[in-house]
């Protein structure tokens, strides 16, 4: 189903075992004569919410599925009080968000690479010790607990981790994901520390990987654009 809805090649079947084995993240799924045709996941981070991987089966879309999905959300969101909750819409499910209360803040950028590069020393590379600075050092960045989401990153062999700052008092970190040619998380506290880290990060990726910029990040399309990315 989700293949389906996002017009996808890819294969959902290990990120969405990811998600099922979040302690606090929601799944709700909808079904149709007991075949599941629709999905939504909450993520929980405690003060707010993001909506992820919401789907639903092309040959039943606009039939009130998405609008059941996001009723569900909701009463689970309300539950839990949050002060906000995000999501990054496509534009074929803006009105569907537009009439549950969703107003747009911003847009998501995706920069492609244009070529591989970068240099594995620019930055440390993680160990298991710094696992409680990057959690603290996302937290404060964030303004909320990631930690459901980004330990399962950190973990993942597959994974390259690199972080700014002394061993123990981690500021930034940023982490490569060749199994879905992702860089990012990125965190940092100036842009000379982001550019060392996505330096760092991005040698150990295809020349096909992306990165997820919001709109509002003023100092990350000059160090992109400065390496290629488009």
């Amino acid at each position: 189903v989700l293949a389906m809805a996002y017009e996808s090649p890819h294969n959902f079947e290990l990120p969405l075992e990811g998600y099922l084995r979040r302690r606090a993240a929601a799944t709700f799924v909808a079904a149709v004569d007991g075949r599941p045709v629709g999905l939504v996941i909450g993520n929980d981070y405690g003060t707010t919410a993001y909506v992820s991987m919401m789907g639903v089966d092309p040959a039943l879309q606009r039939r009130g599925v998405g609008s059941a999905l996001m009723d569900a959300l909701l009463a689970w969101s309300r539950d839990r009080r949050f002060a906000a909750i995000e999501l990054d819409a496509t534009p074929s499910g803006q009105a569907l968000y537009a009439a549950f209360g969703f107003v747009e803040a911003g847009q998501t950028l995706m920069y492609a690479a244009a070529a591989r590069g970068g240099d594995s020393r620019a930055a440390r590379p993680y160990s298991a010790g710094d696992r409680d600075a990057v959690l603290a050092a996302d937290r404060a960045a964030f303004g909320g607990d990631r930690s459901d989401v980004l330990l399962p990153l950190l973990e993942l062999r597959i994974n390259t981790v690199f972080v700014s700052g002394p061993r123990g008092a981690v500021d930034g970190f940023a982490v490569a994901q060749p199994r879905s040619e992702l860089l990012g998380p990125v965190v940092a506290p100036d842009a000379g520390s982001a550019a060392r880290l996505i330096d760092a990060t991005r040698a150990r990726l295809s020349a096909s990987h992306r990165l997820n910029v919001l709109s509002g990040n003023r100092g990350a399309p000059a160090i992109l654009t400065a390496r290629g990315y488009r």
